[in-house]
């Protein structure tokens, strides 16, 4: 019954697109044009949100002729369907639930992404190998979801099966597993480990998702090609102030200035929360955010196994990656 309704939700933004483009995106692209306003969704508030928090806070959008609004959306399976409705015209999710709507017939184009989210296996601090996880409760946001895959994929690496453990649920975020961890609920979670840092929650890492080559996009910017084809100097304007704002964040002179931006946005004078992040999340920044399709495909072939239609998208379609080749080759103009 869910995915009954999780499809009613997509076919009808679907036919939002179909039957008010001409209100939905002229209205957005006559905005963009006349007042330079830019409306912007995101879903979670992490470190990994860095660039787009510096681009706004920085000047880097106003420096691109935007009056740029950042929104916050909950999660990406309600950040895509308002994006398809037109409520705003670009938005930073799930490449995962993008590709979802897309494998539906929803034309979505993704145009940049972060690089891979740096996913820990976390477990209580008693446990140091990872045979004693067998039997036990281990946290994801869903069955089917990215990071149960994510989990399961770290899981076979450090020799378990699915079968070996007890994959429990828990609706509302990154924040509410570890909440449950805490509580001792959960023996383990696949995430990042910045939320057990804010929360003081004692944790162990028994292994980590990049070193083992396990390769989540955390976060890609997503419009829908309507957007795209109409406006596409807007796009390539955001994409040039979000490089910038890359090229800002990794420069060493500007840390002080990048902390603040972390501390303003994640709510916390904490240090070592912030140095945490800054450590997590600009070290490993990329300076173009172009879209790796090799990543995003074997994601992909993990969420198809719930999904087929996913085995038949045309990943060329989805991804372009011209804006950012186009911003690197001009090349990027310190900001002074």
């Amino acid at each position: 019954m869910q995915h009954i309704r999780t499809l009613a939700v997509v076919i009808l933004a679907w036919l939002v697109v179909q039957t008010l483009p001409t209100y939905s995106f002229q209205a957005l692209a006559g905005e963009a044009q006349k007042a330079d306003r830019l409306r912007i969704a995101y879903a979670s508030v992490t470190g990994n949100r860095i660039s787009l928090w510096a681009a706004q806070e920085m000047g880097f959008f106003a420096r691109q002729g935007f009056h740029a609004e950042l929104i916050f959306i909950a999660s990406s399976s309600q950040g895509v369907p308002a994006l398809i409705a037109g409520e705003f015209p670009m938005f930073s999710g799930s490449p995962e639930t993008a590709a979802q709507a897309a494998a539906r017939g929803i034309d979505l184009v993704i145009i940049a992404s972060n690089e891979p989210t740096q996913y820990k296996l976390i477990v209580q601090p008693m446990i140091k190998r990872a045979e004693e996880l067998k039997g036990k409760k281990i946290g994801i946001d869903r069955i089917g979801g990215s990071s149960y895959y994510a989990t399961r994929r770290m899981l076979e690496k450090v020799g378990l099966k699915p079968q070996d453990v007890e994959f429990m649920q828990v609706a509302g975020g990154g924040a509410q597993r570890v909440a449950a961890f805490h509580s001792g609920i959960l023996a383990a979670v696949v995430t990042t480990v910045e939320r057990f840092e804010r929360a003081k929650v004692p944790y162990h890492v028994l292994a980590d998702a990049i070193s083992m080559g396990v390769r989540i996009i955390g976060s890609s910017v997503i419009t829908t090609r309507t957007f795209r084809d109409r406006n596409r100097d807007v796009l390539l304007r955001f994409i040039r102030a979000l490089t910038e704002a890359s090229h800002w964040t990794k420069n060493p002179k500007n840390r002080d200035g990048v902390l603040r931006v972390f501390s303003r946005n994640l709510r916390t004078d904490d240090p070592s929360v912030l140095d945490l992040n800054y450590l997590l999340y600009v070290d490993p920044l990329s300076l173009f955010p172009y879209t790796n399709v090799e990543d995003l495909r074997s994601n992909l072939s993990d969420l198809a196994e719930s999904n087929p239609k996913l085995r038949e998208l045309n990943l060329s379609d989805l991804v372009d990656n011209s804006f950012v080749q186009r911003v690197e080759a001009e090349g990027v103009t310190p900001l002074r």
